[in-house]
C-alpha cells in the first residue's frame, strides 16, 4: 500500500530525514497512541530499535538551499510505503486528524492525501528502480559500495531482518540483486547523537540509486516493494518502485 502526502511549508532544514520520521510519529500517535508506543518505544525511557515496516520517499518542489535551509516556494512531497495495511490506514486518518505538524522552528502544514496505486512483483524476476537512495551497510556498520563482494549479503540480511520483523518468517529464498544502472550517492543524516562522529554531528553513508533487476520469490518480491530495501528505511530510504516484469 502506498500514500501520497503533499505539506506546505517555507522553510525544511538541509537535513530533514528526521523531521518527517517526527511527523509520521506524530501522525500514527494521534490515530492510534498504543501502535504508536508499540513501534517506538521499548521502555519508559528507551527507544525501540525494531524494524518499522515501511520506506519511503522526500520530494522537494521548487527550492532553494541557503544557510543550511532549504526556502520551498512549490510544495513537499512524502511518498509512503508498507505492506501492513493497518498502519497505514492509521497513518492516514492521523495525517487528516493532525493537519499540521511541528519540529523544532518548522512547521508543516497537510495540503493533500491520497492512495496511490502500487505494481507489485508476481513473477521471480522485476526490474525495478529506486525512489530514494538505497543503503546497505555490514555487521562492523561500514557503509557498502555497490561492487563489495558482500553488498547481496549484506542486502539478503537486511531482506531477512525485514521479512521476519513484518511478516514473521524468514525469506522464501535468498534474493539476487543485479546493477544495471546505479549511481553512488553520499548521503547525510544529521542528529544530536552524531555529535561524536564530527564536530557538524553528521553521519556520512555511502547509497546507491538508479535501476536494477531483483529476483528471488514473488511473494518476497512483493513485501519488499512495499516495506523496501536496505537499511534506514524508516529514514526514507529504500523505497523501490516496479518498473516491468
Amino acid at each position: 500500500m502506498e500514500l501520497l502526502v503533499v505539506f506546505k511549508t517555507k522553510k525544511l532544514p538541509r537535513h530533514h530525514q528526521f523531521l518527517f520520521a517526527s511527523v509520521v510519529k506524530s501522525a500514527l500517535s494521534n490515530s492510534n497512541p498504543e501502535m504508536q508506543k508499540k513501534m517506538y518505544q521499548y521502555s519508559e525511557n528507551q527507544a525501540n530499535k525494531m524494524m518499522r515496516p515501511f520506506t519511503g520517499a522526500i520530494y522537494l518542489n521548487k527550492y532553494i538551499l541557503e544557510n543550511g535551509e532549504f526556502s520551498i516556494q512549490g510544495d513537499v512531497r512524502l511518498t509512503m510505503s508498507s505492506p501492513d495495511a493497518e498502519f497505514m490506514l492509521y497513518l492516514y486518518n492521523g495525517f487528516v486528524q493532525q493537519q499540521c505538524f511541528k519540529y523544532q522552528s518548522y512547521e508543516l502544514t497537510l495540503e493533500k492525501i491520497k492512495i496511490l496505486p502500487q505494481k507489485l512483483p508476481k513473477s521471480n524476476t522485476v526490474l525495478m528502480k529506486t525512489n530514494s537512495p538505497l543503503i546497505v551497510k555490514n555487521s562492523l556498520g561500514k557503509y557498502l559500495e555497490i561492487d563489495d563482494s558482500t553488498y547481496v549479503t549484506e542486502l539478503n540480511y537486511a531482506a531477512n531482518e525485514c521479512m521476519k520483523s513484518i511478516m514473521g518468517r524468514s525469506l522464501y529464498e535468498p534474493i539476487a540483486f543485479t546493477p544495471i544502472t546505479m549511481r553512488k550517492k553520499v548521503v547525510q543524516l544529521k542528529h544530536d547523537k552524531f555529535a561524536k562522529l564530527n564536530d557538524k554531528g553528521i553521519l556520512y553513508m555511502n547509497a546507491h540509486e538508479g535501476n536494477f533487476i531483483l529476483e528471488g520469490h514473488p511473494e518476497d518480491l512483493s513485501i519488499l516493494t512495499q516495506a523496501g530495501l536496505g537499511f534506514r528505511r524508516a529514514l526514507f530510504f529504500g523505497h523501490i518502485e516496479m518498473i516491468n516484469e
